[in-house]
């Protein structure tokens, strides 16, 4: 009997408002009241500026500095270099104003806290034919843009937009309108008799003045000298049911790998390689959030604005000790100042089911017709009677005659529903960004689900011309459910046979239903809906961040930046089991195989972790005489890092029924921990440009970790880059081809020391359950020394090195990229294995062993979007990737043969085992193959390679068979814009890599009685051709690590694809919105494998495991709707 839950939403709700202090509630308080203050207030502004002979751009950016107000114009328009000379103290604006548009053409309005400069209108510019037309002018999203530029073309007629974006322009006829703001690509409409328009302008994203995120600051992505990759969170991404961030950069980025390893809902698997696998500890890269270290679960994507990827070490040292495995920036969204206020709200509702899948024969007399053939081919006796066979092939009660396909039991068409809404804007001094989240998703494997409640708040204020203050809030709440036990679940799903029936006539489970003539079981029952509804297993995880900020001017050149951050996650998981059985269409009660061998049993675990982190940085840029280009970062990091269990179970509950763990009467455990990091670090990074052509990096970082002991705890980090861009040069640019080229190199220095221990060098009694004791008939607590350490140990390091090259054509619409990396890492951190006379000790953590990653990335983009409603418009990309990984010291060359192999002079986790070179035609060539062996295989066995031709089969014929990281990784993306229909697709595909597939569903274990679509193929002597074994079950021969049981996964995915349609501006400004926009969306559609053959599921996967036990990962199909006001 199931306890009654209360609604999970209502209760989660209400855990959410709870979970946050006061102090919080009273913060979003405070934004809510700021969201609706947005209104920017004009004000008089005064300054004091004297600079002799200077050019416009820089009393321009004096004039920014001094008042906060931003400037609006064309560079068309406004000549930047023009020399004035300007002397006023303590002046209105407008003296100022008037002194750079002295004698020129030039007229400007100070509105809405932005200063606009635009051309004089003409009196005479308009013939007596003139005509009065009206427009609005929006961005990409139908925002609408303030201050553009509309001039009548080929005269000096022209207005700016206002506030809305709208502009009344008199013209004359049939006149054509050149439309500019600085940041987009200009365009003109011809008039043709329209007395009203509506224009979007798209943002020059492929400009050289792009910022671009790097290590504690922003940089113009021409001046970039490492290896970085940037990737805008646009519509297409904003649109796709991903639950986790890191999903984004799938198929985008070069040297980026991203694997989705599970369909779980709430926790895809998601592993992020950066250049492969650098260490034989923790690959994963460093993911920085809003400047705060994270993890990408904790990150809604609907609120991220950019990802950076630091992928060399020049680029990424600044971040020393942890990026040796490369750093994710990730930058949420912002409201600017003088914003108007926008809300977006992005509601979407899909399905997901099961994509690719294990085949199965599934009749039931087919399916014992085989099993048989397997006893007798293993020198057994038939297991089914062929009255049974029979029976089963002319049953039509499929109650008592089952053929069951447990994947359509199992498995399900699940729901996934995701909203979000957001609030940007800002006003003079004030901007922030509001954001609410919710995601409902269904489990496809039956009773299992997620839900996620998210919420943020971004907030900066400019309190003076000197200080600005920010902060950035973000909680997170998940709530997941699953079966008692989900692995247990996916160890019954290969013994499911299909004359197991899944209910029985009364609705009960059912049960096996092959029964001798005496009535037993021929087949204990496998009914794996009975583990998948046992009980439950549910798991709530808060996550809080806060990081406060400011920022103090001390000069136009010189600011510092102290920031304070705390990210807490609280996880609690409960899990109890039940008493279920299954019933045989006769009334036979049943359980399925080892069901709650311990009894009832209720359990109960709590973790905590607590991240402090404080940094200041003093910042500073200037450039001198025109020419030369200085800026500097110095900075001082201190974090603190604490991790907390508690875990406590009871067994044997005084009722069944009963779940909480206080109920439990037996089996009492209990058991807590505490663990804790400290880190020091010293930064910094200096630039230099000569001319904007010549430019030089360096960064140098100081970690000191509590991992080691003294005088082993600092570990120094450098990195160095250049760049020349050679399309400043004159010789290139007489060429007229390049619109930019640039090579770049850098070499740099990355340290690691994430592994399992936090204190490894020292010994440490633990003291848990497991080291208790019996003492006079009382469980007495036990301490003992169970590791052996190293006191020696110190940090890992990885030296990178990178060439790269940059070149631009057709004015940046086409892109390419090239980098060549060799990335090495030495002093690895491995515990070996250590002689069993030690006893039951954990071998020490030392530092022995080296890997190299070298390889080359290729990025080609050609952008040719048209920001024209009535004109076709596409854009195409590809990036390619190949890394070469080898392990280049471990253990000497001795390490222990093992399938997962790791040995010096090859790749990290090889496979490693026999080949197999075909099939046992006879028992004579068996026998004579294998003259000296122990064992003698049989005709239908497999047949090994003998390497050294002894005759028999041994530890000396096993041979590396293949890699299990990919060497080549790539993407290929493609849109399609036209009259308001847009079309996104999204391939992905890896080459040259490995998996074993040797696990419960395809090997032919007795234990399991499942069999694959392929073993319908398997040899005999009427079909000697087949590469497949003879069918026996549980053959030790044909079971050995193998060349059979490895198959290629290279393939190709179409990972996503979206289609969607925008209403005309016209048409959603009548229905009081900005922008309309709906959309149909595909994830995971198909997937191409290069070799057929491979069983499975998806084979993007864990290539270090079987691939038999994880949660499929699904097909989604989701339908959208975005609104903005």
């Amino acid at each position: 009997m199931k306890e009654k839950q209360e609604s999970p939403r209502r209760r989660c709700l209400l855990i959410l408002i709870e979970k946050i202090p006061n102090a919080m509630k009273l913060t979003f308080l405070f934004l809510v009241i700021s969201l609706l203050s947005f209104t920017a207030t004009a004000s008089a502004q005064r300054g004091s500026i004297v600079l002799d002979n200077a050019k416009v751009e820089k009393v321009l950016a004096t004039i920014t500095h001094q008042t906060g107000l931003s400037v609006a114009y064309s560079k068309q328009i406004v000549d930047l270099n023009r020399r004035v000379s300007v002397n006023f103290t303590n002046a209105e604006l407008t003296n100022v104003l008037d002194k750079i548009t002295e004698g020129t053409s030039l007229s400007y309005e100070v509105k809405n806290g932005k200063i606009y400069l635009f051309e004089k209108p003409l009196a005479n510019a308009v013939t007596q034919q003139a005509k009065k037309i009206t427009g609005v002018v929006v961005d990409s999203k139908g925002e609408p843009i303030i201050g553009a530029n509309v001039v009548e073309k080929g005269t000096t007629n022209g207005t700016i937009t206002d506030f809305d974006g709208k502009f009344i322009l008199e013209v004359s006829d049939n006149a054509t309108l050149q439309f500019s703001y600085i940041g987009f690509m200009p365009t003109t409409v011809a008039i043709a008799g329209q007395t009203s328009l509506n224009v979007r302008l798209r943002e020059d994203t492929q400009a050289l003045e792009e910022v671009v995120v790097v290590g504690y600051g922003t940089q113009k992505k021409v001046n970039l000298t490492g290896s970085v990759s940037s990737v805008k969170f646009d519509e297409e991404l904003a649109n796709r049911p991903i639950t986790d961030a890191s999903q984004a950069l799938s198929g985008k980025v070069s040297g980026v790998w991203i694997s989705q390893n599970s369909g779980k809902p709430g926790d895809d698997g998601a592993q992020l390689r950066i250049r492969g696998w650098g260490t034989l500890n923790n690959s994963d890269p460093l993911v920085i959030i809003d400047g705060v270290e994270g993890v990408f679960s904790q990150v809604n994507p609907s609120d991220i604005e950019s990802i950076t990827v630091l992928k060399d070490a020049a680029s990424a040292a600044i971040y020393g000790s942890k990026a040796a495995n490369g750093v994710v920036l990730v930058t949420t969204k912002m409201g600017k100042n003088n914003e108007k206020t926008q809300i977006e709200l992005n509601s979407y509702v899909g399905v997901q089911q099961i994509g690719r899948r294990f085949d199965l024969v599934t009749n039931s007399a087919e399916h014992m017709t085989m099993a048989n053939q397997a006893f007798i081919n293993g020198g057994e006796s038939p297991l089914f009677p062929e009255t049974l066979i029979s029976n089963f092939e002319s049953g039509t009660d499929s109650f008592k005659y089952p053929s069951t396909d447990w994947y359509d039991y199992l498995y399900r068409n699940a729901l996934i529903t995701g909203h979000n809404l957001s609030i940007r804007g800002g006003s003079e001094k004030l901007s922030s960004f509001l954001s609410l989240n919710y995601l409902d998703q269904e489990g496809i494997i039956i009773n299992s689900d997620a839900e996620r409640f998210g919420i943020r708040a971004n907030l900066e204020y400019k309190v003076n011309s000197w200080l600005k203050i920010g902060s950035r809030l973000s909680y997170t709440r998940k709530n997941n459910k699953e079966p008692y036990d989900l692995s247990r679940v996916f160890d019954m799903h290969p013994g499911a046979s299909p004359f197991i029936a899944p209910y029985a006539k009364d609705g009960r489970f059912g049960s096996v239903e092959a029964i001798a003539e005496d009535g037993t079981l021929l087949y204990d029952n496998r009914n794996v809906l009975i583990d998948a509804s046992n009980g439950a297993k549910k798991t709530s995880l808060d996550f809080m961040s806060l990081n406060a900020f400011a920022t103090v001017d001390f000069t136009k050149n010189l600011n510092m930046q102290v920031t304070w951050s705390s990210t807490g996650n609280w996880k609690m998981e409960d899990r109890y089991n039940e008493t279920l059985y299954g019933y045989t269409d006769s009334g036979m009660e049943t359980v399925t195989r080892n069901y709650n061998v311990n009894g009832l049993e209720m359990s109960r675990e709590q973790v905590s972790t607590m991240r402090n982190n404080f940094h200041a940085t003093l910042n500073y840029d200037r450039k001198f005489a025109d020419k030369h280009y200085v800026a500097g970062v110095l900075g001082i990091q201190l974090e603190n890092y604490s991790i907390k269990n508690v875990f406590a179970r009871r067994m044997d509950p005084a009722k069944e029924g009963l779940t909480q763990v206080d109920a439990g009467t037996n089996g009492i455990q209990g058991e807590g921990n505490f663990k804790g990091l400290r880190m020091a670090s010293y930064f910094g990074r200096l630039n230099y440009a000569f001319a904007d052509k010549y430019l030089f990096e360096m960064n140098l970082r100081a970690d000191a970790s509590s991992r080691f002991k003294r005088g082993n705890r600092w570990g120094v980090f450098p990195g160095f880059s250049a760049g020349w861009r050679l399309s400043e040069e004159t010789f290139i640019k007489n060429l007229n081809l390049f619109s930019n080229l640039k090579l770049r190199a850098s070499w740099g220095q990355l340290g690691n020391q994430t592994i399992e221990g936090y204190w490894p060098y020292l010994t440490v009694i633990a003291q848990n359950y497991n080291l208790s004791y019996n003492y006079g008939g009382s469980l007495a607590p036990g301490a003992a020394v169970t590791a052996l350490v190293d006191e020696d140990i110190t940090w890992e390091t990885t030296s990178s090195l990178d060439i790269g090259l940059d070149l631009g054509f057709l004015n940046n619409k086409l892109n390419i990229e090239a980098d060549y990396f060799n990335k090495k890492t030495t002093d690895i951190i491995v515990q070996l294995p250590i002689p069993n006379v030690l006893g039951d000790k954990t071998a020490p953590f030392e530092n022995v062993g080296e890997m190299k990653n070298n390889g080359f990335e290729l990025v080609l983009n050609y952008d040719n979007l048209e920001t024209s409603r009535e004109r076709l418009g596409f854009n195409v990309g590809l990036n390619f990737t190949y890394i070469n990984n080898n392990v280049t010291k471990f253990q000497g060359g001795n390490s222990p043969d093992q399938l997962y192999l790791i040995r010096e002079g090859y790749p990290y986790k090889a496979l490693y085992g026999y080949k197999a070179v075909g099939i046992y035609q006879t028992d004579k060539e068996a026998g004579e193959h294998m003259h000296s062996n122990g064992f003698k295989p049989k005709m239908g066995n497999l047949k090994y390679e003998d390497v050294n031709n002894d005759g028999k089969l041994d530890y000396q014929d096993k041979q590396v068979l293949g890699n299990t990281i990919p060497k080549i990784t790539y993407g290929l993306t493609a849109g399609l814009r036209y009259k308001g229909f847009d079309l996104n697709i999204l391939f992905q595909g890896l080459g040259q890599a490995n998996a074993f597939t040797r696990n419960s569903f395809t090997s032919m274990k007795l234990m399991y009685l499942t069999i694959t679509d392929s073993w319908r193929e398997a040899w005999t002597p009427q079909n000697p051709d087949s590469n497949i074994p003879m069918l026996r079950f549980d053959s030790a021969w044909d079971s050995y690590d193998s060349s059979f049981w490895m198959h290629r996964i290279d393939f190709l995915k179409l990972k996503n694809i979206q289609l969607g349609y925008a209403l005309p501006e016209k048409l959603a400004h009548k229905l009081r919105m900005q922008r309309l926009y709906v959309y149909a969306n595909a994830q995971n559609v198909f997937t191409i494998m290069w070799k057929k053959g491979y069983e499975g599921y998806d084979p993007e996967r864990n290539t270090f495991d079987a691939g038999g036990s994880f949660y499929p990962t699904p097909r989604i199909f989701t339908f959208g709707l975005n609104l903005n006001f």
